[in-house]
């Protein structure tokens, strides 16, 4: 039986039910009517189409009216792609669309269109790597679940900014929960770093309890999700780096892609009556 899904959704740096231009109940109306407009697939042949799970696995807000919605897309419950649709004021009741995409499947997925005008083409699936000195994975799912958080503790993620090096803040929770028994990924999760100027994920960190010849054994993988500079550091060690992203001429081959996708007209916030 699969694990049972793990749905976040917090919104920060906003008062409820707005933004600066529009109302958040409108705004994330579109995020979810862009994410289900797209349609990916785990072969070639366009037979196999992965599933988006129907809500955001993540919510958020950031300063200077930024918000997004984070989203998956899976296949046998096991995540693929992770995608963001964001935006921010162009304007009274006007936003500017971004979307961006990560892979995070083992492997490449067909070359797809994308309303960013790039064609993105993954060349490689997105690597695991094995936990040096990681404890052994618990039988139980609840007790994975107390691994999965002292594991996430364990990495520490920098990013470049223009006014300096941050290191990014871990959110307990995980944002995503999958795995089964029966495949090889018997226990994942998504674990997201912030930054301080609200809850926008500037990178994901993947964590797994793997099937290995020697039995059980934990490995993560780094999921970029922004164009700034990281560093990945485990137990005091870099183990990853990656400069500023560019987005490449279409096609891209890489990971990791994002791009201006359109513009949106929003409801105007309703205003709040007096309290007696």
């Amino acid at each position: 039986m699969f694990l049972s899904l793990l749905v976040v959704s917090i919104v920060a740096q906003a008062p409820a039910g707005e933004t600066g231009t529009g109302s958040l109940e409108s705004v994330r109306a579109e995020y979810r009517l862009d994410a289900k407009k797209y349609e990916f697939f785990a072969d070639p042949q366009h037979k196999q189409p992965l599933v988006l799970v129907t809500e955001p696995i993540f919510s958020w807000t950031s300063l200077k009216d930024y918000s997004g919605d984070v989203f998956v897309w899976t296949k046998d419950g096991l995540p693929i792609l992770v995608g963001c649709m964001l935006s921010a004021s162009s304007g009274p009741n006007r936003r500017n669309m971004i979307h961006e995409f990560h892979l995070v499947g083992e492997s490449p997925t067909p070359p797809v269109d994308l309303p960013s005008k790039q064609r993105w083409q993954p060349v490689s699936g997105l690597a695991r790597t094995a936990i040096d000195g990681g404890p052994v994975p618990a039988p139980t799912a609840a007790g994975r679940l107390a691994q999965l958080r002292q594991l996430s503790r364990a990495f520490a993620i920098h990013m470049e900014a223009v006014n300096g090096n941050w290191e990014l803040r871990l959110l307990p929770q995980p944002l995503f929960r999958y795995g089964t028994e029966a495949q090889e990924v018997i226990d994942g999760a998504l674990f997201s770093y912030v930054w301080t100027t609200g809850t926008d994920p500037e990178f994901l960190l993947m964590l797994e309890c793997r099937k290995t010849p020697e039995g059980p054994r934990w490995h993560y993988a780094p999921v970029l999700f922004t164009t700034r500079a990281l560093r990945l550091e485990h137990n005091g060690r870099e183990v990853w780096k990656i400069e500023a992203h560019k987005e490449p001429p279409s096609p891209s081959s890489l990971l990791y892609t994002t791009g201006f996708v359109r513009m949106f007209d929003v409801d105007a916030p309703k205003p709040v009556s007096p309290t007696r």
